[in-house]
């Protein structure tokens, strides 16, 4: 593995991650700042609420696309697991925090799941199931996901080969809960409903 391609693909990734659909396709469409409304990301559940359900599903395919064609990319010059993890980290981080929006970007999870479709698909499937059975027990679609999101490690290495695999999982999933910090920090705070133990 040679550093100076393996480093041009990380910097690229990042450049390509801080490319906002979102926000382009709501300024481009109402021309305000998608980030000033909602939730203040640029990802597909907020573009949702202002575009609808076409904007969501336009902007959820170009994030997931996106780092899913830098990891194949990775993969094409034959730069090995280590550059193909590090680039799917590059273009997450570009996502959450674009330099060309002052460092204010979505929350993620497109972007890791376009780049683990790639990396481990399979890992992806027990994920979904069990993010389902999250769904149907808290109705709540955010955490259920999340919930999910957090076996990424474990089936990364289960559909894996070795400790890439792990780091980069695990790496990912801490970008991740960090974009989502307010998402977790809101239900951590909500009142308990009435006859909820909780």
């Amino acid at each position: 593995m040679s550093w100076i391609p393996a480093l041009s693909l990380a910097v690229a990734s990042y450049l390509v991650g801080g490319f906002s659909a979102g926000y382009w396709l709501v300024r481009w469409r109402t021309g305000i700042d998608v980030r000033e409304q909602g939730s203040g990301a640029t990802g597909a559940t907020n573009v949702g609420r202002i575009l609808g359900r076409a904007g969501f599903v336009l902007t959820l395919l170009l994030d997931a696309s996106k780092a899913a064609l830098v990891v194949l990319a990775a993969r094409h010059f034959e730069q090995g697991a280590l550059v193909e993890h590090t680039c799917a980290l590059a273009v997450l981080a570009g996502h959450v925090w674009p330099a060309q929006l002052r460092f204010r970007g979505g929350k993620g999870v497109a972007p890791l799941l376009g780049a683990w479709l790639v990396l481990a698909p399979l890992a992806l499937l027990p994920i979904a199931a069990f993010t389902v059975l999250a769904w149907l027990w808290t109705r709540r679609f955010v955490h259920a996901g999340l919930t999910g999101l957090c076996l990424l490690p474990t089936f990364a290495v289960v559909f894996g080969d070795g400790p890439v695999e792990l780091v980069g999982a695990t790496l990912a999933l801490v970008i991740l809960v960090w974009a989502h910090r307010d998402v977790i920090g809101y239900a951590s705070r909500a009142p308990a409903p009435r006859g909820d133990p909780r």
